[in-house]
């Protein structure tokens, strides 16, 4: 394999990770008890990061893809 698509499969492994990463923090940050709100409002800053982070990679994996 070339080295474009080496990156692409590193971009895309890395999106992957991303996307499973924020959606496990997502999860860990539900909560029914009192005084949750800060850790449910830094769950969800961490997990719309991560997700940011995936989109951005997949649309480099992509746009890599189309230029090799």
């Amino acid at each position: 394999m070339n080295d474009p698509t080496n990156l692409a499969l590193l971009l895309g492994s890395l999106t992957l990770i991303c996307w499973i990463v924020a959606g496990a923090v997502a999860v860990m940050g539900t909560g029914d008890g009192l005084g949750q709100h800060d850790k449910q409002r830094i769950s969800e800053v961490v997990s719309l990061g991560l997700n940011l982070v995936g989109v951005i990679s997949a649309v480099a994996m992509a746009a890599i893809l189309l230029a090799a």
